[in-house]
């Protein structure tokens, strides 16, 4: 290992001087007491930072680095363009207010959740924070200015598959005004920040008291100041358009794919999805709906729809969702423990609602701890129905999120999902890797051991299980259909609305929430697809390996005939031994330990 040559710590300490809210995100705890910086000349800091640490690793000979240093070099300089491209063309700062609570909240939830360092420590480091909200906001605000008219290099920076030759010239992006969506919302969610500062007071005492005075009343007036000041001027949509989207998706995506391969992938997999669920709705109708089956025989999108409508019919009340997902974790952990399918985690998991100020996303999600930090808690959230929701809406959200799909949910975000692969990763002994961990792995990672657990015999053969799992899968797939849609294509709503519910028997709800989240983020959504194809992709080479036969065009995920010499669980355990990197890197890094 030549981390000496790479310099892993130095590059890490000096980005967290400069990312002090990340840096407390990945558990590099020297600047918890400070904020980032908004504004150009924020910018222009880590602007500098960025080209000098690139030309410093670039610098360094490719024979001097073994193959774990290089596989770390080329992720710590695609995470350096990323950086690059986030502050010189997306300019997040310029445009979106949303982003001013996401960042304000992850500064301060993490001292007040975790237990890392002394008690006291985190208690003096969240007072500053606190004390530090009113210049925060007040520079957030001034630098939303929206974004003008730029010159870019037609080479966005990004990761390219080898021997793809990077484009020449330049490019002219469209101006980019203040999202009036993105202001509308963190106006809404802002009341969040206050609810951190009082949760803090009950976790250290008066101390806190008066800190979180002034934060709650710097809040204050961080409302008044969007309401007055920047709604007015929220002229824009937040969608990124078809220039801006194709450059950040290739960042997103480590150059694997581009929207052209996205669209394709996701639209022939649709089709497949949509052709599997038909055939399960017509086998198991009569059991779920009678003699209504023989009438909708010929009507297979209304047949499916009612088959799952009354699937989604058993479900837990609202007041129950907590302990129904604690007991489906439960039984996910029992079945990996029986089968010996992979090896769980030792951290402590608690499933507990989602904290206010993360409720504009909703859903379920979760919340591992610092990739640095060791032994800390993971949080499995649940998002609980608004208190605004009628009784339709309310029980249009728990027919989504039915038994069967809580049972699914606790794989993808508990056992063996995001909760064991991330406590997986947190061992790893490449802090690179573990610092700029890929969300497309994760992602995919969750999704391809959801059909794993149900390929293994998890459910016991349940059709109902089998059918709400491949609208799971649909809702993945329709993800990176959706954001292409709304991102690069101008979509509207209606569009939107179709393809989850008229295309993808979702409730309404689901849909309404997802078109949400699809419009104040952009290439996050197609990472569960792109990240479990690339999973499924890993498992044929690893059995073409073995048996030295091709598994071909496998079709759609699971039910992969037996294969001499291939071991799941052994397979699973090298996936995860290289921590969490982009996909293009661990088919690399599996490729090469044969």
């Amino acid at each position: 290992m030549n981390s000496d040559r790479l310099d892993a710590a130095g590059l890490l300490a000096r980005f967290a001087a400069l990312h002090p809210v990340a840096a407390t995100a990945t558990g590099i705890h020297d600047h918890d007491g400070e904020w980032d910086g908004f504004g150009a000349a924020a910018d222009a800091r880590v602007l500098a930072w960025v080209d000098e640490e690139a030309a410093r690793l670039r610098r360094i000979p490719e024979g001097a680095l073994d193959r774990d240093d290089l596989a770390d070099r080329d992720l710590a300089l695609a995470t350096l363009a990323g950086i690059r491209f986030e502050r010189a063309e997306i300019r997040t700062t310029a445009w979106d207010s949303l982003n001013i609570v996401a960042t304000v909240g992850g500064g301060l939830f993490p001292l007040i959740a975790r237990t890392f360092g002394s008690r006291e420590q985190r208690a003096r480091d969240l007072a500053a924070r606190l004390n530090g909200i009113p210049q925060l906001l007040d520079e957030a605000v001034d630098a939303l200015v929206g974004v003008p008219e730029l010159s870019v290099s037609a080479d966005d920076g990004a990761p390219r598959r080898r021997g793809a030759p990077a484009p020449s010239g330049e490019l002219t992006l469209p101006p980019r005004p203040i999202s009036r969506l993105h202001t509308e919302t963190a106006i809404a969610q802002a009341e969040g920040i206050a609810e951190l500062a009082e949760m803090g007071v009950e976790t250290y005492g008066g101390e806190l008291r008066a800190p979180a005075d002034v934060a709650r009343a710097s809040v204050a007036r961080f409302v008044q100041r969007l309401k007055g000041e920047v709604l007015p001027r929220s002229e824009g949509e937040g969608r990124y358009g078809a220039a801006r989207y194709d450059r950040a998706l290739r960042h997103t995506l480590f150059g694997s794919h581009d929207r052209a391969a996205v669209g394709d992938a996701a639209a022939a997999e649709f089709t497949a999805v949509r052709e599997r669920m038909i055939s399960i709705a017509r086998e198991i109708a009569p059991q779920w709906i009678g003699d209504e089956a023989a009438h909708l025989a010929e009507k297979p999108q209304e047949l499916v729809a009612r088959v799952l409508h009354e699937i989604g019919g058993e479900h837990s009340a609202a007041s129950d969702l907590l302990d129904r997902c604690r007991e489906e974790t439960a039984r996910c952990e029992a079945f990996v423990k029986r089968t010996g399918l992979i090896d769980l985690p030792k951290e402590p998991l608690q499933i507990t609602w989602t904290p206010r100020f993360l409720r504009a996303y909703g859903g379920a999600f979760l919340d591992s701890p610092g990739p640095l930090d060791k032994g800390e808690m993971s949080f499995f959230y649940v998002t609980p129905p608004p208190d605004d929701a009628t009784p339709a809406q309310v029980e249009s959200m728990l027919r989504e999120d039915n038994d069967r799909m809580l049972a699914l949910l606790a794989i993808h975000e508990a056992i063996p999902g995001h909760y064991l692969q991330l406590a997986a990763a947190n061992e790893t002994d490449r802090p690179l890797r573990a610092a700029f961990g890929s969300g497309v792995f994760a992602e995919g990672w969750a999704v391809y051991v959801t059909q794993v657990m149900l390929d293994e015999g998890f459910g016991d053969g349940d059709k109902a299980l089998e059918l709400v799992h491949w609208k799971f899968y649909l809702r993945c797939v329709a993800n990176a259909l959706l954001d292409v849609g709304i991102h690069a294509d101008g979509r509207d709503e209606a569009w939107a609305l179709n393809l989850m519910v008229g295309e993808s028997w979702q409730e309404e709800s689901e849909a309404k929430a997802k078109y949400l989240r699809a419009r104040l983020t952009a290439t996050q959504l197609p990472t569960y697809f792109i990240g479990s194809v690339g999973c499924w992709e890993l498992e044929d080479r690893a059995r073409a390996a073995a048996s030295g036969v091709s598994v071909g065009n496998a079709g759609l995920p699971g039910n992969r005939p037996v294969t001499a010499g291939f071991s799941r669980p052994a397979h699973l355990r090298a996936m995860l031994q290289h921590g969490t990197p982009p996909i293009p890197l661990l088919e690399r890094l599996m490729g090469a330990q044969g």
